[in-house]
Order: C-alpha cells, then sequence, then structure tokens
C-alpha cells in the first residue's frame, strides 16, 4: 500500500470495503464526495500522492469492478439528487449516486418507469452506466445504455465533457467500466405505462426445446420476462425452466391512489429487505452447513420448485395481478443473499450468447455446469439485444446467470469447470457480465472483448497518466497493456 505524503481532505478515510459477493476484502482510501469541487479536490489530492482513483456507487457490482485496494475509491453515494425532471418529455437529470429505486419513488406515481433497471434496486446510475446493466425487459427495452440521453464526465485533467448519444465518446464511456473519467450527471429516458401493476404468469417448460419454443413466443407479447432454470436437470430434462413473464396493466385510478399504493409497496420493500438480512444474517451459517450438501439439496429444491410451477399451471392460479416494483426488485430482497448463496470462496459468472445456436449452447453450458463437483446453486436466463458499446455483455440473444458456492477441497475443479463456460462462451461470439466477474484471467477477456484495444487507445488520450483504474482493470490486464504501451518518461 503506498502511503500519502500529505493529509487527507476531511471527507476522505482509509476504510475496508469488500464485494457484495463478500469473498473480496480490501482497504482503501474512500472519498465521499457531496459536489463537483469536491471530486476535483479528490483528483487534485490523488494525483499529488501518486494514487488512482475508483469510482464506486452503490456497491452493488458483485465483483471487483469498484475496488481499489490500496488506493482511493470515489464513492459517490452522497452525490444523489435529482436535477431535473421533465415529465412531458419523460427524461430525468441526476446526480451520478441516484439509485434506481430513488428514481422510481420520484416518478412512478406519474406513470413513467424507467427500463433496464436491474434487479439490485439500490445501484446508483452511474455505476448501471459503467457496467451497462440489464433489466429484465433486456430484449424489448435494451441495456442500460439505450436509456442515457446524455451524461457529464469528469476527466483526469479536471475538465468536465457532456456526452450525447451522438459523441464520439458514447460508446466507450457507457459499459467502459469507469476507465475513462468519473460520471457525475446523467439524463435518462423514461418510458410512459397504463398504471404501476403488471400481469404475472408462471410458464413451466419441460426441456430446451419447449423453453426457446416458447421464449420465442412470448417475447413478442410480454414486456418483462426472467427465468428460472434447473442446471440439474440431465438428459431430456435439460433445460428444464419455469418462466415468469409480466405485462403491463391498464387500471384505472387517481394520482393519489397510486401514491397510498405504491408508497405500501415501497414499505414493503424496505421491510422484505430488513427482515431478509436479519434472517439471513441469523441462519446464514445454516445456509452453508447445508450447501456442502449442495448437490443433492439443489435437486430436490429445483425438482420441488419445477413441480410447484406445473401444479399452478394445472389448477389456473399460474397467474395474477402485483405491482411492477415487486415483480422487478423482491427477489434481490427475499431471496439468500449471493454472499451467503456463494459462500467465502464463491462467485457469480454471467454469460451472453447468440441466439443463433442458442440451443447447442445452453446444452454445453448446462452439460459443463453439472460436470463440475459443484454445480450453480441458482441459475436465471435472459433475453437480450444488442448495443454498440466498446465493452458491451449485451448480445443479441440470451444469457444464463450462475451462482457457484465452491468448496475448500474442490476449489481448483470447480474453477477448471468455470474456465470451460468461459471458453465455450468466447467460442461461440458470447461475453461475460463485468458487473457480475471476479474470474476473468487477460487472456479470457481479451478473446471475449476484444475492442479492448480502442478503449485503450481512447484511454491513452483522456487519462495518458492512467489516474482511473481499478480491481477489475488490473485483474484482466487492462493496465498492464496501457502501461507497456505508454511512451517513456525522459
Amino acid at each position: 500500500m503506498q502511503s500519502a505524503i500529505q493529509t487527507p481532505p476531511g471527507f476522505m478515510a482509509w476504510k475496508e470495503i469488500q464485494s457484495l459477493v463478500g469473498s473480496i476484502k480490501t482497504r482503501s482510501l474512500v472519498a465521499r464526495p457531496t459536489s463537483i469541487e469536491q471530486c476535483l479536490e479528490t483528483l487534485v489530492y490523488c494525483r499529488q500522492n501518486g494514487m488512482t482513483i475508483c469510482a464506486r456507487g452503490a456497491g452493488r457490482g458483485y465483483g471487483d469492478l469498484a475496488l481499489n485496494d490500496g488506493q482511493a475509491l470515489l464513492d459517490m453515494s452522497a452525490m444523489n439528487r435529482i436535477i431535473e425532471f421533465d415529465e412531458e418529455a419523460a427524461q430525468i437529470t441526476v446526480e451520478a449516486g441516484m439509485r434506481i429505486i430513488d428514481i422510481y419513488q420520484a416518478v412512478h406515481h406519474r406513470l413513467l418507469t424507467l427500463p433496464a433497471s436491474p434487479t439490485e434496486s439500490h445501484s446508483s446510475v452511474a455505476g448501471a452506466i459503467c457496467a451497462n446493466v440489464n433489466g429484465k425487459d433486456a430484449w424489448r427495452q435494451g441495456s442500460f445504455a439505450h436509456q442515457v440521453i446524455s451524461l457529464k464526465l469528469l476527466l483526469a485533467s479536471g475538465e468536465i465533457l457532456t456526452i450525447d448519444r451522438s459523441h464520439e465518446l458514447f460508446n466507450a464511456v457507457v459499459g467502459g467500466i469507469g476507465l475513462l473519467g468519473i460520471i457525475v450527471e446523467a439524463t435518462l429516458q423514461l418510458k410512459p405505462i397504463p398504471s404501476p401493476y403488471v400481469e404475472i404468469n408462471r410458464i413451466p417448460v419441460p426441456d430446451v426445446d419447449a423453453l426457446l419454443e416458447t421464449m420465442a413466443r412470448v417475447e413478442l407479447t410480454y414486456d418483462a420476462i426472467v427465468v428460472w432454470v434447473d442446471a440439474y436437470a440431465r438428459g431430456r430434462r435439460t433445460g428444464r425452466a419455469v418462466i415468469h413473464t409480466a405485462k403491463w396493466l391498464e387500471i384505472n385510478e387517481t394520482e393519489s391512489q397510486r401514491r397510498d399504493v405504491l408508497k405500501a409497496g415501497y414499505e414493503r420493500l424496505e421491510n422484505h429487505r430488513q427482515f431478509g438480512l436479519a434472517l439471513h444474517e441469523r441462519f446464514g451459517p445454516i445456509l452453508s452447513l447445508m450447501l456442502h450438501a449442495q448437490r443433492p439439496m439443489m435437486n430436490l429444491f429445483n425438482r420441488l420448485y419445477y413441480a410447484g410451477g406445473e401444479l399452478l399451471a394445472a389448477t389456473g392460479r399460474s397467474s395474477n395481478t402485483e405491482l411492477f416494483l415487486r415483480f422487478a426488485f423482491e427477489a434481490s430482497f427475499t431471496v439468500p443473499p449471493a454472499h451467503l448463496v456463494c459462500g467465502p470462496r464463491g462467485y457469480t459468472v454471467q454469460l451472453t450468447f447468440p441466439r443463433s445456436g442458442a440451443r447447442e449452447a445452453i446444452v454445453e453450458l448446462l452439460g459443463i455446469c453439472q460436470s463440475s463437483p459443484c454445480p450453480p446453486v441458482t441459475t436465471i436466463l435472459r433475453a437480450h439485444k444488442s448495443d454498440n458499446c466498446l465493452i458491451s455483455f449485451s448480445e443479441d440473444g440470451y444469457s444464463l446467470n450462475f451462482e457457484f458456492h465452491p468448496k475448500k477441497n474442490s476449489e481448483a475443479a470447480s474453477r477448471e469447470a468455470v474456465d470451460r463456460l468461459i471458453d465455450a462462451t468466447a467460442r461461440r461470439g458470447g461475453k461475460i457480465h463485468l458487473a457480475k466477474d471476479q474470474v476473468l484471467r487477460p487472456d479470457q477477456f481479451y478473446r471475449v472483448y476484444p475492442r479492448y484495444k480502442d478503449l485503450l487507445k481512447i484511454k491513452r488520450q483522456l487519462d495518458p497518466e492512467g489516474l482511473f483504474t481499478s480491481d477489475l482493470a488490473r485483474r484482466v490486464g487492462i493496465d498492464p497493456v496501457l502501461n507497456q504501451q505508454r511512451p517513456e518518461k525522459k
């Protein structure tokens, strides 16, 4: 760790920071600015003391995207104000640390929603932009990149650039994992909705062919979709799943009625969050102990979950009406959090692959998982559409999100299976979502993101001293490449 030669400003202090999954623990000099002026002060201090900077929003990244061990973290969570709300144009301008759920609280009762909202509703806007996240509507509304109208980027030089969709830097900054500067403000496009309610349907499908056939149909008529997949089902049952769909409903309510209903909805989410945290804190060790018998336990759970979906469909109870808030966000509060599901050595991996060859990809990826000594605890499938960002996870196809809980005595074999997953994904022209990654090696990163060279070319122009970086950037080999190609100082 590099020691500072000056006393840091009062809004900076050394703190222990860990990833959302919890398996990565770091110590950083954390700055928590409340204004752009304090952001500038942080830049000056770090440059004078030879420290690098990593921007951090709400800390909802699963891996090391927003970690910077032994260096500085710029925690933007206190810069969380709405700057402007244009209801007629359905646009909102916010500071970098504004959380997704706070935007909903500001606009949802006005019959507006923010497409591409991730399940982690406490994610920050700047974090969502840097990671180019996606929601359960990704195949229809696209990734978060599609919702960004413009943003303001604080450069290493202290200059602030305004970048809109026509700007040459737009596709480098959005999804650019924070390497080019600090996003301090963003204007987002909202979407009108008929009501805050959606009709939910649960559709059990017995195998991969039925899964893809049903997905092709429901993608035409529904507004949001997420799929639970049984990663333990083999043979003719491979790809067995339950598809959860949502469609916006037309329900007549006054704004006052909507406010009351949504207020109760937000309170429910917060209560579930607090209850879930307390429950998981109390019974987390039991869950970890149970996961030592992971394969039989999860195999049984998956069988019961699928049978429950079949029973609901057979009895005509597979549909219901509920607030979109619940469909979109409640799962992140009620299911065990990632750090319990993944354990002290665990991690998540989310892989995309093209629609062409989707069947073969799903069968191969699930087969690799089943050959691992520790198959995934949970497996989720989503549909996506592509964008033009240089480091873009989005693909005109599907993704599988795995949560792995490797045991100490099988850690190496589990990682070998993950490497085979990554190799299969790269071979099929797919990607790995960096916001959920902590396992990619440089050679793997270069294969799935060949356009990283274009990003580095821009970085050398905007940040020639390499002020902005992260643990992820160092791990996947971006910093070493930058250093090797940087001209020597005379």
